[in-house]
This record gives structure tokens, sequence and C-alpha cells, in this order.
């Protein structure tokens, strides 16, 4: 029978799952997704360490079959409101997913348990899907798939101007309050909407807003789009990146009665451009799966390196 616990780290109870997780994330980013080996060896390390430490900000539990350890799931949980499994990993077995299901199953329990929380709004996952659909669709959890996609700044070819009757301006903070309404107009059907609270409210919004520019805002590679009247019709929020030769394209919103007038390639073409003359050397975004501006970042030259999903209690 299969027993779920608490991880309890040991180098020789480990030795042989971390060899295979190992094994197994280079094969999804190198063989499958084409990506370098060098961020397949940064996610394990990253999850080694979560797996090796004694930090209070992730739950980790490890199942076992005969006192062997054959999977591990590593979560933790933000604002007491949603949680993240930051991986899960199963030995391969003839029953993989019936052990994900266990170990989910178990692990979510003890978390709602331990934080009394009766139901989550939502969490996010970053594991290959095949793991964790059906286990989660039984747990009763709705899936929505986004993806990382990134961009070689070196190989900006596509360059779109805006129509005349348009022009870019720096932000400011006068112009938040026009920006987080636009924001709610523009996202508040999204796919992903009950994820993120501050696209269900303006005042929400634009305190978020307030937070970027006094903490990770890049504001010489961001732009608002003005019309001759002086209206707001779009704007692209960029932060920096995890790597010091990255930017991240934190939010690009253009108001729907301007859609389709080519603002928001404008947009996009004008950040990559700064930022290439500033020296940065990649950009990183993330979008979800079949919406109209996964297209547009394609057709850039954008490329998916990795997904995560977000799962909601139905």
């Amino acid at each position: 029978m299969y027993e779920v616990r608490e991880l309890k780290y040991s180098q020789r109870s480990y030795k042989k799952i971390l060899t295979n997780f190992r094994d197994s994330l280079i094969k999804y980013f190198v063989k499958t997704i084409k990506e370098e080996l060098k961020e397949a060896e940064d996610w394990f390390d990253r999850i080694e360490g979560i797996i090796k430490s004694e930090s209070d900000d992730y739950l980790c539990y490890e199942i076992r079959s005969d006192d062997e350890v054959i999977g591990f799931m590593t979560t933790s949980l933000i604002n007491n409101k949603f949680f993240l499994i930051r991986h899960i990993f199963i030995l391969d077995t003839n029953n993989k997913e019936e052990v994900a299901y266990i170990l989910l199953k178990e692990a979510i329990e003890r978390l709602k348990h331990k934080y009394k929380i009766n139901k989550f709004n939502n969490a996010a996952f970053t594991i290959p899907e095949e793991l964790l659909s059906n286990p989660l669709k039984r747990l009763g959890f709705n899936i929505l798939k986004r993806h990382y996609m990134n961009f070689r700044l070196n190989t900006l070819e596509k360059r779109y101007n805006l129509p005349s009757e348009y022009s870019f301006t720096d932000f400011n903070k006068e112009s938040l309050l026009k920006l987080a309404e636009l924001s709610v107009q523009v996202f508040k059907n999204h796919p992903d909407a009950s994820f993120w609270e501050e696209i269900n409210s303006i005042s929400l919004y634009l305190e978020y807003l307030e937070k970027s520019l006094t903490t990770y805002f890049l504001k010489e590679c961001s732009f608002i789009v003005k019309d001759k009247e002086g209206q707001i019709t779009g704007y692209c929020l960029v932060k920096k990146g995890d790597e010091e030769d990255e930017i991240y394209i934190q939010n690009i919103a253009v108001q729907k009665k301007y859609q389709g007038n080519g603002i928001g390639k404008a947009l996009l073409s004008k950040v990559l451009e700064v930022a290439r003359k500033l020296g940065y050397n990649k950009a990183i975004l993330t979008v979800t799966e079949g919406i109209s501006a996964q297209k547009m970042y394609v057709k850039f030259g954008f490329r998916k390196f990795t997904s995560f999903y977000i799962i909601t209690d139905t």
C-alpha cells in the first residue's frame, strides 16, 4: 500500500528518485521543448534545494511504497488563498497516474486542514499535463494552461509602427487610474480572471500598478499609447527579468474599441527595440493558451519554453 507523509529528505532514500527526476527534467526541457540544458539544470537545482531545505515557505510531501520513496510533491501556500505546486514527480510505475492522484489528494487535504481552508480559490503547477490532468479533474479542479515564452532580442526583425493618429508616452502617476480602468475592461473576461483578484477590481488594479511603479517596474521599457485627443488606448508594463540580461513583459493591453488597429504590435515592437538598445538580450512573457495575443507573440518570434497550469475548485 501507499503511504503519504511529510517529506523527510535523506541522501540514501532520495538518491534514486533525484537521479530519475533530473533525467526526466533534461528530457522535458532539451528533447521535448528544445530548450538549453542549463534551463533543465537550473530547474533541478531549485527543486532539489526545496526538497533539502527546512524552510517554512514550502510544504513538501512524499509518497512511499513498501517504505521506498516513489514520488514527491513540493508546494507553498500564498496568502492563505491559493497553493502553488512547485513540482510533483513520480517514478515510472504501472499506475503512475493513480499514485499522483493519491499523493495530490492527501497533500491537498492536509493543506486544507493545516490552514483551515474549505476551498482553494486557485492553484498553479508547472509539470507536464499528462501526469496531473486526470487526477486533478477527479479531485474537482478546473485546469487552464499558460505558457512561458521567450524571445532573443538579437533576432528582432519585425518592426511595427503606430498609425499616425496615435503616439507613445511614458508612464506617470497621473495615468494610473485610467490604466486600471482600461485593464479591468480588457481583462475582466479573460480565461484566468478568477486567478488574479486585480482583474476584477479597479481599486485593486490601481493598487497593483502603484506598487509596480515603486518595486519592479522598468520605466525605460514601458510605454502608454494615446490618440490625438490624449485618450489612453493601450499600454505595456515591463519589469526586470530574473536574469541580468532579460526583461519580463508583465502586461500588454489595448482598449477594446481600439483593438485591431495595430496598437498591440506597435507596443510590443517598441518595447523589444528599446530593450535591445539598452543592452538586454532576452524578453520573457506568459500567455494563456488559445487567446489571440498568443498568435501575435509567435509572429514576433517568441517561442514556448515551458508551461504551467492554473487550477480552480469547481
